[in-house]
Formats: structure tokens, sequence, C-alpha cells
């Protein structure tokens, strides 16, 4: 099997913080002094070898920034997307370079910016989606839900999932269902037939093309001229731009996984987050005795269930009477925003935009 961590990013959901240089990835948020993409290198790493590395899919210009929070050895490899197209062209490129490569190998990809939670379960689980995918199969890696969350996407089964211990199941798969709203998401939750969606999945090339080309015939002459440029120079991206932008900025679920055929789903023997914002993070970081992760240096006054964050230098941040609030405070600008709104903050951002403050972005 053959890793591939997916590391694109706009910087978004966790302005101020991040920015369109510095997406969540290099971010140090869940605690200590590790950004997410070493944490995600370190998860992977039993997976790769010197033969057989690590690959990174990202931007150009995040290739070196990426390069500085990883260790100077290491079985590491980057692929370089010549502009940002979504996740179904960088999943295309990434899988016509390891092809090219290693040949019809089952391919595991990985978001760079996720929590996991339990290694020897995770291992355990992609183990299994890489024995699966042998057999043609897309296999994904669903989370069991433990709340009605309606800011994730859901995978449906035919059957209830039975909890069956330290030993990972293979399911397949009925439907992928979109976010839902609070009822919905709820009848999800009892049912037992659903699961989140991790956004891991692995399979092999030849299974992907087959996708393709049934799914989106228009993609494949694209693809095809891309492969040869490969082949003709497997170490460069620039020839590739022109074909590249041509593609369809379309998500992987959207392009292939909604509709493929033969799909299954591992539920997952470990605890998982997308951290998809700023609310998200004392839900797997560490907080005190109010429920509150501070990272600043604080004075408190009857504030629970929030989030402090400060890096602007040794300025103190004072608050009282607060409940799930989330305070981001950097030299450049603060943050104010109810943990029940934190995924709006990508519309500030959008409003910046609107504004020309490209210093801010």
């Amino acid at each position: 099997m053959i890793p591939i961590i997916l590391a694109g990013g706009s910087g978004t959901r966790f302005w101020p913080l991040s920015r369109r240089h510095r997406p969540k990835q290099f971010l140090s948020i869940l605690g200590g002094d590790r950004s997410m993409i070493e944490t995600t290198v370190d998860r992977l790493s039993p997976f790769a070898s010197t033969d057989r590395p690590l690959q990174i899919v990202c931007r150009p210009d995040l290739v070196t920034p990426t390069k500085q929070h990883l260790p100077p050895s290491g079985d590491v490899e980057f692929i370089e997307e010549p502009v940002a197209r979504n996740t179904a062209p960088a999943i295309a490129l990434a899988t016509l370079h390891i092809e090219y490569r290693y040949g019809d190998e089952p391919i595991a990809f990985f978001p760079a910016d996720h929590f996991v939670g339990g290694q020897d379960g995770f291992e355990r689980c992609v183990h299994l989606a890489a024995r699966r995918a042998q057999k043609e199969a897309i296999i994904t890696l669903g989370i069991p839900p433990t709340r009605p969350e309606t800011g994730y996407g859901y995978i449906e089964c035919s059957n209830a999932i039975a909890d069956t211990g330290d030993e990972p199941r293979h399911h397949p798969v009925k439907a992928f269902v979109e976010k839902p709203d609070r009822q919905r998401a709820q009848d999800y939750l009892c049912s037992g037939r659903y699961l989140w969606n991790s956004g891991i999945f692995v399979l092999k090339p030849s299974t992907l093309w087959k996708e393709i080309r049934r799914q989106q015939p228009q993609m494949w002459p694209l693809l095809e001229e891309m492969q040869q440029i490969i082949a003709a120079d497997s170490s460069t991206s620039e020839h590739l731009e022109a074909p590249f932008r041509k593609l369809e900025a379309i998500s992987i679920d959207y392009a292939v996984m909604e509709g493929a055929r033969n799909v299954e789903v591992i539920p997952a023997l470990f605890r998982w987050s997308d951290v998809g914002h700023w609310g998200a993070l004392n839900e797997v970081s560490e907080t005190d005795d109010d429920n509150n992760l501070v990272d600043a240096e604080v004075l408190l006054d009857d504030v629970t269930d929030s989030i402090i964050v400060s890096r602007n230098g040794t300025r103190l941040i004072a608050a009282s009477g607060l409940q799930q609030m989330v305070i981001v405070d950097t030299e450049e600008a603060l943050l104010v925003v109810p943990k029940e709104r934190a995924q709006r903050v990508r519309h500030l951002v959008d409003e910046l935009r609107k504004r020309d403050r490209e210093d801010l972005i």
C-alpha cells in the first residue's frame, strides 16, 4: 500500500491564525508544539518504507514550508499540484504518479489535518482496507457517530452495524449522505446504520480509472494526456499545468465516491475528528476543569466551555461571564465568536477578500 497525504488547504477556517500560506496543517493546535502535518506523518510512517515512501500532495508554494515541519531525514516525497482544483483532480494526479512508479498497487489517501486517537486500531483498519482494495473494492473508513452532528457527511450501510470489539470488519455501502439537518442527524444516530465520513479511503489505480471513465468521461482524455507527460518526464509539474487546469474543480465524493458501484466501509476502531473549526478544538485537546482550552496568559472569571488562544506576545486576555466562546488573538487581528458560529469564520475571510485585505489573508 502506498500512503498519500492530501495537504492542500486555503487557511480560512482557523483564521486569523491560519492564512493562505499557513493553512491548518501547519498549526500546533492539538496541544504541545507539534503541527498537525507532523502528527499525520508520524501516524502514517509505519506504512512507508525507503522503497515506497510516504507521498504528500500540495501546491508548489507549500512544499518548502511543509518540509520545514518534517524531520530532515525520512521516507517522504512530494507530488506538486499545479493549481488548486479540489480533491478529485488532486487524487487523480497523485494516482497517475503512483501508478507510473509502482504499478497497480493499493493507494491510501489521508487528509493532512485530522485528529486520530488510537494508533493500533487505526493501523488495523488501514491494513484491512488495503487487503479489501486488492479485491477491486473502494474502501472508506467510517466513524461511529457519538452525537447528531450536522457538520459531517454520513455513510449509510444496509444493516445496523454491530460492535465487533477490536476486530475491524467491512460492510457494503448503500449510500453517501450529505450533511443533514439536526432532526435527520438524530435519526441517523438512532438507526445504527450510519457512520461519519472520515475522508480516508483506499483503492487501486485501475479501480479509480474504471469509475472515472464511467462517471466522469470528460476527465479521462485529460488524464491520459497527463499520463503521457508523466511517462516522458515524471519529475516535472510545469507541463502538467495546462491539462490539469482544464479538469473540473470537483471533490472526490461528488466525482467518484457517491456513484461508485463497489464501495465498502470499515467502522473505525479509533477516535477521529476533522477539527473543522475553532469550536471543535476542546473536543480533541486537553482542557481545564471548566472545559476551557487555554493557550494564552489569561485572567478568567466564570468562563466555561470556551477556547482562548493567543499568538500576541505577552498580552493578557481577561474575560468574565463567558460560555461557549472562541477568542483568538494575533498581532494583526482579534477573533471573537460563539462556538456555535465558529464555522462562519470562513465568511469573515470572504468579506476580507471583498475588501481587498490581502494583508490579513
